[in-house]
């Protein structure tokens, strides 16, 4: 796949600043601590607004393209009380509907497979891989004749580089490509099209905001996975951002038996920079907004990604994670077994420990007694995070466009 100019250039500008980072032994900081209300993760009206000018508004990353990898394939989801179907069709398409059947509100899909239609559950209202209504029982004593405005309900969506965006609003003009920007450019350069679904789990924790500040802050690592990741890795973030989407790096050696030589950016410091690698360039965290980051890590000379999906829950204090595991080609037996051990040590990770210190957060902040809460001059990507969210609470549907057209320069 061709990298785009505009890309390629922001990677190279990104990794000729790591390195003179890591050569001058520098970090660089925000000017000031950043300040927010401690109601920011426990205000039910705040939560509701973000469910209906967050999640129903801006694209969402609901599934990497090697779910579904056959037609008929399906995956279903449910997001900000939306329920969703994912269908690729006969035709090879994506498409994403509501996974409501236009009869009696009955939900269609009730669990991820494969077949060539949905059937509702309730009277065997039958629709094709395009949302079609196709088939309904007892049709003459129904009395309904023209099928065509009984269809499935249809999302915006766009498949692009292996992943497939949704904006959950039927009737929305925005545009998704816009929205990601030359951000989705340098995510299409990992050429998820043709990797491999490993593995998929869900984990129950708090507030969605409380669960994805942790993906943007190393801060904690030391700390808090210091039994995992050991107490000397880095908590050092450096950060870059594109509109409301940001990478999470470093200027250090990836180490590792496992890791290949083409992966070390700065084994290639002294190389003319149109010989440096993209598997190198592409190292660390990518963050989507509002709720998705991209995680690299190799097992046995295999690249693998974990796509961690933060999914808010039923109230202001519950979230879910979903962790899917995907790999660039098809492991062999020892491949497959290096790799699931590592997706079931990153489990544990966030499972046992990420987890339970957002719920043990959740639980200090609801008691009431918090006015704020402060995020340092070191950890100016989840303030980055938590000001793009005000911004979008703030702006008119005709406006976001604009918005992420603009914060994207």
């Amino acid at each position: 796949m061709e990298m785009t100019s505009t890309a390629r250039s922001e990677l190279v500008g990104v990794a000729r600043d790591l390195i003179a980072h890591g050569r001058a032994g520098t970090f660089p900081t925000t000017p000031a601590v950043y300040r927010r209300p401690a109601a920011t993760y426990t205000d039910p009206n705040l939560y509701a607004e973000e469910l209906r000018l967050v999640f129903r508004r801006v694209p969402l990353m609901l599934a990497a393209g090697c779910e579904l990898k056959a037609p008929g394939d399906r995956k279903v989801v449910e997001v900000a009380g939306v329920p969703v179907v994912l269908v690729r069709g006969r035709d090879g398409r994506a498409r994403a509907f509501l996974n409501v059947c236009p009869h009696r509100g009955t939900v269609i899909a009730t669990d991820c497979g494969s077949s060539a239609r949905l059937t509702c559950p309730y009277h065997g209202w039958v629709f094709d891989d395009t949302g079609a209504l196709v088939g309904i029982p007892s049709r003459s004593d129904v009395g309904i004749n023209e099928v065509d405005e009984f269809g499935l309900r249809t999302f915006p969506v766009v498949e692009r580089g292996g992943l497939i965006w949704v904006v959950l609003d039927p009737a929305s003009t925005l545009d998704i490509n816009g929205f990601l920007g030359v951000y989705g450019d340098m995510l299409d350069r990992f050429g998820f099209e043709s990797w491999h679904l490993l593995g998929q789990r869900t984990l129950g924790g708090a507030n969605w905001k409380l669960a994805f500040d942790a993906h943007l802050d190393f801060y904690h690592l030391p700390v808090l996975h210091r039994n995992t990741f050991g107490p000397d890795v880095s908590p050092r973030a450096y950060y870059y951002e594109w509109g409301p989407h940001q990478r999470l790096t470093r200027p250090t050696k990836r180490g590792g038996p496992a890791v290949p030589a083409q992966v070390d950016l700065f084994a290639q410091q002294d190389w003319p920079e149109d010989q440096w690698t993209d598997e190198a360039m592409l190292l660390g965290e990518w963050t989507v907004y509002p709720n998705v980051s991209f995680n690299t890590f190799y097992t046995a000379g295999v690249r693998g990604v974990l796509i961690s999906q933060i999914v808010p829950g039923s109230s202001v204090a519950e979230s879910s994670t979903v962790q899917t595991y995907i790999v660039e080609r098809e492991p062999d037996a020892a491949q497959r077994d290096a790799a699931m051990e590592l997706f079931d040590f990153l489990g544990r990770v966030v499972g046992d420990e990420d987890i339970p210190t957002s719920i043990s957060q959740q639980r200090g902040l609801s008691a009431g007694l918090l006015s704020e809460v402060l995020y340092g001059c070191n950890e100016g990507g989840v303030a980055q995070f938590h000001r793009w969210t005000e911004r979008i609470l703030a702006t008119p549907d005709g406006h976001l466009d604009e918005l992420f057209r603009v914060g994207a320069r």
